[in-house]
């Protein structure tokens, strides 16, 4: 399934398995192995699937990590749902430019976990 055909259920597992990078936890090796393997089961490309991360998520989580009394547990696919839009379009990096550094390092960390076959 492309970028453009997807409901925003379709997209849902993407939506929370980035959402942990937008948590005031600590990212760990295991959660950079289960957010690689749910980009990977997405069936889309490293670019598409970059820029779901910063067109989709980054706009609606990113306060998150900015708030001393933000999110650690996650939030409710239903919160998701409510929140996120699917958008297109190549990523855009927008934002305070703290948290997006923050995210680029969650990004890349994640990005060595994903299998050899993922097309670019």
């Amino acid at each position: 399934m492309n970028m453009i055909e997807a409901s925003p259920e379709d997209r849902l597992p993407l939506w929370r398995a980035y959402a942990e990078f937008f948590l005031d936890t600590e990212i760990d090796e295991p959660t950079c192995a289960y957010i690689a393997r749910t980009v990977a089961e997405s069936g889309l490309s490293r670019s598409e699937a970059e820029a779901v991360l910063w067109n989709e998520v980054f706009p609606a989580l990113h306060a998150n990590l900015r708030n001393h009394l933000g999110v650690w547990d996650g939030w409710p696919d239903e919160w998701l749902l409510a929140h996120l839009r699917i958008a297109s379009g190549p990523a855009v990096r927008s934002g305070p430019r703290t948290t997006v550094a923050e995210i680029e390092r969650c990004w890349n960390r994640m990005r060595a976990y994903w299998p050899e076959s993922q097309s670019d």
